[in-house]
């Protein structure tokens, strides 16, 4: 669901994962496993840094099936353990899409599986707003959910 919030886009997904919220936080948060499954489906990410603490930044390299490579990079804001992950996010050479936004993740435990709340706030224009929507919806039901 795409709606506005101080006068920016604001993008809320959510996600059932049949996995705990220590697998699935584990998933997000330790490179051999994020590399497994982050991008869209036929992409593949290259992992320059991922240094997971507040603070920590990190910087992936996404090559798309006809050759390119669209590059994102961002830093750690909030980290609690199997409950909460939040990071900015900023693609580098990309336009419209090269301003900084904040993705924030909850962990939430439901029947023995995990709700994955994800909000990426902070998009001035609609357009990126959808599109980001459309691709995470691709990564985290095509990528995410098949890693488990």
């Amino acid at each position: 669901m795409i709606t506005m919030l101080n006068g920016k886009f604001l993008l809320t997904l959510q996600h059932v994962y049949n996995a705990s919220k220590e697998r699935v936080f584990l998933a997000w948060t330790k490179e051999e496993q994020l590399k497994q499954w982050w991008g869209i489906t036929g992409f593949t990410t290259t992992i320059e840094q991922m240094d997971v603490k507040v603070g920590g930044k990190y910087r992936f390299h996404m090559q798309a099936p006809n050759g390119n490579v669209h590059t994102l990079e961002g830093r750690y804001i909030d980290i609690v353990p199997n409950e909460k992950l939040s990071f900015t996010w900023k693609w580098i050479n990309e336009g419209d899409d090269s301003e900084e936004t904040l993705v924030t993740i909850h962990f939430v435990e439901k029947d023995k599986k995990t709700e994955l709340e994800m909000t990426h706030s902070a998009f001035s224009t609609m357009q990126a707003a959808k599109r980001h929507n459309k691709n995470w919806n691709n990564s985290l039901e095509g990528g995410l959910s098949n890693f488990f």
